[in-house]
Order: C-alpha cells, then structure tokens, then sequence
C-alpha cells in the first residue's frame, strides 16, 4: 500500500470539499464545481488532473492523475460567483476560443499563406474577467477552509472579478500569446526570477490560448506574447515556430540563472485521456 500510495497524485487530497470560503467574494458557504478551462471553450472529455512538479523528475509518467469524466473542475467558489461573476462572461471565452480554432485550423491547412498572424474580435473586459476569475478558482481546497487574508496582488484580481472595471488599472497587465497543446496549465500563484529579475505571474493556458496576468510593470513574458489592453476589441496571434518553446512560459523549462517558486496545489495541469 505504501508504494501504491506513493504513486496517486497529491492532487486526491485538494478535491473534497462541500461547504467553505468562497475564493472570490469570501462569503461562506455551498461550494460550487467550476469547469477550468470552461465549459463551450473546449472539447468536456475524461481529463486527469495532476500537480505541475508531479510532470518533473525521474519516475512522473508513474504518478495516477485525478480523474473526471466530464472535464477539469475545482469546487472552490460560491454559485453565485461561478453562474453569474464567471458564468456569465464565459461565453465570450467560447465564442473567442472557437474562432481562434477555426483560424489555426486554416493557417496549418493552407499551403500557402502569407502571413504567420491570426486575430479575432474580443470582448476584452467579460473575456479578461472569466479567465481571471478561472485562475482564482483553480487551486485547492484547502484555501477554502479558512477566510482569505487580504493579499496585494490577488485582491484586485478579485474585485476586477467581481465588477470593478476599473479594479487593474494601477495593479496588474495581462499578456497572451498562441498555446498548441491539448493539456491545460493553471498556476495561481508563481514567482519567476529571471536575469536579477523577480515577477509574480497567474497563468491559464489551454489550446488555442494561453493568458498571463502580472503585476504592473513588473512583468516577464514570452517575446512573442501581445499585451492585452481593455480597449482592445482584437486578439492578435503569432503562430510561428520560434514562440513554440515558450508556449508553457512558465513552465518551459528553466535556463541560465532562471528560478521558480510556487506552492505545488496552486499549480495543475490536467490532459485528456482514454482518445
């Protein structure tokens, strides 16, 4: 039993939960499964979820995910937050997502296309306010079980959630770039130190984006990743081969002086499985 345990990922013991803390709003209560990446953005499969340090070192391919028959959920919300805060602006994902999709679909198709650029049209504010409201969600019980301290990074990251348009403006710039892989990455909370350089980055990325929230100003990013702006009304790709080793920024892989620093529960990645 001992080796077998040794085997199921540390993801089992951050899932069961029904009553707690809301990760957005605060209030306590009956917690609601929230879908990450949304429902309507992607194909809903069999996923297993797995912690991100669990797919590092010798023996990863040995540890047994999570498995959910109908997608990657967190029940760390309130309903309200995750029908009308979330739910509410996740169509505007899905709308994005499926264009976007379309779009990669026919560039790859083509022969002979001209250029290695996509876009489409967005809703930057409901689409930024879902996504952000998905990195907040998708972490781990255990946040649940006690009220949030105030934090300086993520509570304007909460209040933009929660309606104040406005919430970002002094705190926080979002970046997002082209992501080609069918796993999903979720990270609330990581540390990056790069060249001297220390950043706090929030990631979710799933195929065909990859979206990045940062402290202002202070930011590390991918070169080929765009910059988000809410008067925006168009998302621009570069598909290019040269962004495609940075397309997990940050988890890549590290080089040179590079570090991280993240609690391994607010890191997930989960996969389709039996396709």
């Amino acid at each position: 039993m001992g080796n077998y345990s040794k085997n199921i990922s540390k993801r089992f013991a951050h899932t069961k939960i029904n009553e707690g803390y809301c990760l957005i709003c605060g209030s306590f209560g009956r917690l609601s499964p929230d879908h990450v990446p949304p429902k309507g953005a992607i194909t809903i499969t069999k996923v297993q979820q797995r912690h991100i340090t669990e797919l590092m070192g010798v023996g990863a391919s040995k540890v047994k995910g999570v498995e959910s028959p109908n997608g990657s959920k967190f029940k760390t919300i309130c309903h309200k937050c995750n029908n009308e805060h979330l739910g509410g602006n996740d169509d505007e994902i899905a709308r994005v997502c499926k264009s976007l999709t379309l779009k990669v679909k026919g560039y790859f198709t083509s022969l002979n296309h001209p250029y290695n650029f996509i876009s489409t049209d967005v809703d930057s504010m409901k689409f930024s306010r879902a996504m952000i409201g998905h990195i907040l969600a998708a972490t781990s019980v255990e946040e649940c079980k006690s009220p949030q301290k105030y934090s300086p990074y993520l509570q304007p990251l909460k209040d933009f959630v929660l309606g104040d348009d406005s919430a970002l403006d002094d705190s926080h710039d979002i970046y997002y770039w082209f992501y080609p892989f069918n796993k999903h990455l979720s990270a609330k909370c990581v540390g990056f130190y790069n060249e001297g350089h220390i950043a706090t980055v929030s990631l979710l990325s799933f195929f065909p984006i990859a979206f990045m929230v940062t402290k202002k100003d202070e930011g590390t990013f991918p070169a080929h990743s765009r910059k988000l702006a809410f008067g925006d009304d168009q998302l621009h790709f570069d598909l290019s081969p040269r962004g495609y080793t940075f397309s997990e920024f940050p988890f890549h892989g590290l080089k040179g002086n590079q570090m991280m620093a993240f609690t391994d529960f607010q890191t997930i990645v989960s996969y389709p499985i039996g396709q």
